[in-house]
């Protein structure tokens, strides 16, 4: 008998549930639930586990990127995951804390400054990297107001960290994080000693506690190879037919509770060949070639439009569908393509 490789893998082969609880950046999401995972996503993921490395997802966007790594926290029933969105002003030590220097001189200039661990605030890699060690281990770096309010608890959990849309980051931004993303450590340099308090080394974090760091990327533009050395690659690919009406059905539930939609019962389906037809629309649409190709994201909005709407009506999904008014004609050159 085969042994199945890759804890991702064992977990679907031993009939794992997805938890039903997720928590983004300390608050409850329900991102992730009913995301449909790909053999290729699995066999990705479970690579990333085995060689400690992170996992770098690629593809158009709206295609489930970031929704993957939702979907694998659920999964492995990890209750805490970190968002990090990149912008273009991004600094990498940013993943792991941030230092607010100005109000700590408009609190000293009244007399009012307090510790310096008043003014840090851990921000994604920093807290999983903090999670995943005894609260005693990291006990020089919870200085401040971090002293009693942090919310790590006494035992080490482990975490998913999301680094969202890298390529929009600065140049130098991917290569300033090798060193601690391949430590999983960092210190706050703004602490007094010499040298500042740091986490402990990674040999300190038992391996089924390491954080699961996925990074995406919408591949807007070459990344260092140095980076890329140190990823798992996969690419999601946008899906066929088949796959896209599967996708509908098992995710519009999730999709209507992120509107704040409350479902009583029987979860909502798109009956008598609306999701169907709907799925034909959106890829006689892209197959058009719009300038703003709609994406999984965009269908599975028309997807709820639909259901809220109480129509079948596919012309009612228009303005989730298309995102420029130049698209607007090959939009309605679609729409009468499956109506014939």
């Amino acid at each position: 008998m085969t042994k199945t490789f890759g804890e991702l893998s064992s977990a679907l082969k031993n009939g794992a549930k997805p938890a039903a609880a997720l928590n983004e950046n300390g608050r409850k999401t329900a991102r992730g639930a009913g995301y449909l995972l790909e053999d290729e996503a699995v066999a990705a993921v479970d690579v990333a586990i085995e060689l400690g490395r992170p996992l770098l997802v690629s593809g158009e966007p709206g295609v489930g990127k970031t929704e993957l790594g939702y979907a694998v926290a659920r999964m492995l029933q990890i209750s805490d995951l970190y968002l990090h969105s990149v912008k273009s002003t991004s600094d990498a030590g940013e993943l792991f804390y941030t230092y607010d220097a100005l109000q700590r001189l408009r609190d000293s200039q009244v007399n009012e400054a307090g510790d310096v661990g008043d003014y840090v605030e851990f921000q994604a890699m920093g807290r999983a990297i903090l999670n995943a060690h005894p609260r005693s281990a990291v006990a020089p770096l919870l200085r401040g107001k971090h002293a009693q309010a942090w919310d790590g608890n006494t035992a080490p959990r482990r975490s998913v960290v999301v680094i969202d849309e890298i390529d929009k980051a600065p140049k130098d931004f991917p290569n300033d994080l090798l060193h601690e993303i391949e430590t999983m450590s960092f210190r706050v340099k703004e602490y007094p000693g010499d040298p500042p308090p740091e986490t402990p080394s990674l040999d300190k974090i038992e391996r089924s506690l390491r954080p699961l760091v996925v990074i995406t990327s919408n591949e807007e533009r070459q990344l260092p190879d140095a980076f890329l050395r140190r990823c798992v690659f996969h690419e999601i690919p946008f899906p066929d037919e088949k796959r896209l009406a599967a996708i509908v059905n098992a995710g519009l539930t999730n999709r209507l509770q992120r509107m704040g939609v409350k479902i009583d019962g029987q979860p909502p389906k798109l009956g008598n060949g609306i999701a169907a037809r709907l799925v034909d629309l959106t890829l006689k649409f892209r197959d058009a070639q719009p300038d703003k190709k709609p994406g999984i994201a965009e269908m599975m909005d028309a997807a709820a439009l639909l259901v809220g709407a109480g129509s079948s009506d596919l012309a009612v999904v228009r303005p989730a569908l298309v995102k420029l008014k130049r698209d607007g004609a090959l939009f309605q050159d679609a729409m009468q393509m499956v109506a014939s």
